[in-house]
């Protein structure tokens, strides 16, 4: 299982990383710290393993 991805500021960029579970680490770089900040809440949750969703549509139907 992954751990909770720290975030740090690294010469005026935000990394995130993640260690993976087959002990790899993972990065990502964000410019600003909320960009990086709410990238990690995603990033962060457990995978449920189910196909993923399609997109809400916004637009509404005619009959």
């Amino acid at each position: 299982m992954s751990q909770a991805p720290v975030v740090t500021k690294e010469n005026d960029v935000w990394v995130i990383r993640i260690d993976r579970p087959n002990g790899k680490t993972q990065e990502y770089r964000c410019a600003t710290e909320s960009q990086a900040r709410q990238l990690a809440l995603v990033l962060g949750k457990p995978d449920t393993g189910g196909p993923p969703r399609p997109a809400a549509s916004s637009s509404s139907t005619v009959a």
